[in-house]
């Protein structure tokens, strides 16, 4: 009943949003805080529904924590799915500008506002500065897929600084928590930050490996297909293409089976050792994007991702609650959420201009890093956890998490739009020049 209701809460908001030419993952995030706070405030609703907000909050095995997850990891295997090494490498310097950029400004900034907001508090100040430079790669990425603006070189810079920016994130996350936590060794903190590096070195150089090998065996299939003919199967010349749209059924299902389980496992692999799991979900895809030309990858994983993301944007929306809701602290939300917004787009912004982008790929770049994610939430919960934050603090924090995930979707859209139009306009008047 639970999964009924929220599914169709998230449905019916988010066909709202679409006639409103709002992305429909606002309407996701909208109908997770609509039903979390319905059942705080009206607990007879939870009892009827066999829902304990208090369960939900403080059980990370909570199946709609769970689910969440999933279905973030999920879109990320699929955007490394859509995202060739090679292809990555190729945006590299751009995509470290806005990645670093992304980083020091928003600390800065959140450091800044913090100690002048409580000079005394220098943990609370770093704490919400390390909130404030956490990105959101799903919200970001699952507009633009929407947009089928995946393929462009912008959604290619925005996926490899979104890349850098949570491996940096997650690294100085482990640094900073440690720091701010009582009692901790800072010899254990050396550790974890050497081994977070040795396993992304040698992920990439794995994937370098298996681009060779694909390219290898793509080479010898097109020349044993148009050599020969397979069984009477294939003709003399056909390219593989053609001999992708007549594989079996079953064979398609079992390459999924190999998917998620080379999925989770690197998600896994990635969270054991300090690292987010979409990182190594991400990673994951981008093996099998490797092997795209010869086998069906895509297919009937997109199935599962669609039915799997809106459990994370709903779970998002439910980390907000309005019990805990305090006026005197609008002021000090409306600053966050104002620095959160201007330093992310002026890094995004600067970050792509000094890589050498037009201005409406930059102002694309710049927008599309607005969103916090993930990484903000669990900033607010370690806070939270070791008392440097106080519970209007932590909703102070994931309301500005919330804001930038629903400021960000419609200017992605427009500025996207806007990029589109100048390019066919310039391209009209070329055309007529000529």
């Amino acid at each position: 009943m639970q999964i009924f209701i929220l599914l169709l809460m998230a449905k019916l908001f988010g066909s709202i949003c679409e006639r409103l030419k709002l992305p429909s993952l606002v309407g996701e995030i909208l109908a997770g805080v609509l039903f979390i706070n319905l059942i705080i405030f009206f607990p007879d609703i939870g009892i009827t529904l066999h829902f304990d907000p208090e369960e939900f909050a403080h059980q990370d095995s909570h199946f709609l924590h769970v689910m969440g997850e999933v279905g973030v990891i999920f879109l990320l295997f699929m955007v490394g799915l859509e995202t060739r090494f090679s292809d990555l490498l190729k945006v590299g310097r751009t995509a470290l500008y806005v990645a670093t950029l992304g980083i020091v400004v928003p600390l800065l900034g959140g450091f800044a506002l913090m100690m002048a907001y409580d000079p005394s508090n220098i943990n609370l100040a770093i704490l919400v500065g390390t909130a404030m430079f956490a990105m959101s790669t799903g919200i970001a990425i699952e507009v633009l897929r929407n947009m089928d603006a995946m393929s462009s070189k912008e959604a290619k810079i925005i996926i490899g600084g979104a890349v850098i920016d949570d491996i940096l994130c997650l690294t100085l996350l482990a640094i900073i928590s440690g720091i701010v936590t009582p009692g901790t060794d800072m010899t254990n903190i050396v550790v974890n930050t050497i081994v977070v590096i040795v396993f992304l070195v040698a992920s990439f150089g794995f994937i370098t490996y298996i681009k060779k090998m694909a390219t290898r065996r793509k080479l010898k299939m097109i020349e044993r297909y148009r050599s020969a003919d397979v069984h009477g199967d294939i003709a003399v010349g056909c390219d593989v293409s053609e001999f992708h749209e007549r594989r079996s059924h079953p064979s398609e299902l079992s390459i999924l089976g190999i998917e998620v389980l080379v999925c989770l496992g690197m998600a896994a692999l990635s969270s054991t050792i300090g690292l987010a799991g979409i990182i190594g979900a991400f990673l994951a895809g981008m093996l099998f994007a490797e092997f795209k030309d010869t086998m069906p990858c895509e297919e009937n994983f997109n199935t599962v991702t669609s039915f799997m993301l809106p459990f994370f944007f709903i779970y998002v929306g439910m980390m907000v609650k309005f019990d805990s809701f305090e006026v005197s602290m609008v002021p000090l939300l409306i600053s966050l959420i104002l620095v959160a917004v201007i330093t992310k787009f002026v890094s995004g912004y600067y970050g792509s201009r000094n890589g050498e982008l037009s201005k409406d790929s930059s102002l694309l770049i710049g927008v599309s890093m607005i969103p916090r994610g993930e990484v903000g939430i669990i900033v607010a919960s370690i806070g939270l956890t070791i008392g440097v934050f106080t519970d209007y603090m932590f909703t102070s924090i994931i309301l500005m998490t919330l804001a930038t995930s629903i400021i960000a979707p419609p200017l992605i859209s427009w500025s996207y739009k806007r990029m589109q139009r100048r390019r066919h306009d310039e391209m009209a008047m070329q055309e007529k020049t000529d």
